[in-house]
């Protein structure tokens, strides 16, 4: 990691190292992800959620500044608290495992973030259907400026 500074300036504009985003654009890509994103600070409270309003687990703007554990059916409450005992000890940085739920196959993944000083600083769950994703087959390739594809079978 970087050691970078992040800046926020008086027209609501994000400045990174790696360059710049408005808020809004901001707010609007991450509601806009094909997966949806659930953010868990450092003491274990769970603090805000991406909503494209198709989530696949429902959360409300009521749980907000719960336990994360409170946020999750009791069946999942041992492994959630798992992986946040590893986040905190630090002997893991990320977990992931998919399960099929109401006929699709669902995708999650649990990321621990550090700063550059390897401090936890709380992590994110990653959420999405990959039904799609399972039935790729071949490739799919820009063919022209128009966004017309040709779809090729990797067996020629």
């Amino acid at each position: 990691m970087n050691d970078e500074k992040v800046t926020l300036d008086e027209n609501n504009v994000l400045h990174f190292r790696t360059g710049e985003i408005p808020m809004e654009a901001l707010r609007v890509l991450l509601n806009t992800l094909p997966f949806e994103v659930d953010y868990v600070d450092a003491t274990d409270h769970f603090k805000w959620f991406s909503d494209d309003g198709n989530r696949i687990f429902q959360r409300t703007p009521d749980q907000v500044g719960r336990e994360v554990l409170k946020c999750h059916p009791a069946k999942a409450s041992d492994k959630v608290a798992q992986i946040l005992k590893e986040f905190h000890a630090g002997t893991r940085n990320q977990f992931e495992f998919w399960l099929p739920l109401n006929g699709h196959l669902i995708y999650i993944s649990y990321y621990a973030l550090r700063d550059e000083e390897g401090k936890y600083l709380g992590c994110f769950e990653f959420t999405g259907n990959i039904d799609h994703l399972q039935s790729l087959k071949g490739t799919k390739i820009l063919e022209n400026s128009r966004d017309i594809t040709v779809q090729h079978d990797s067996q020629q």
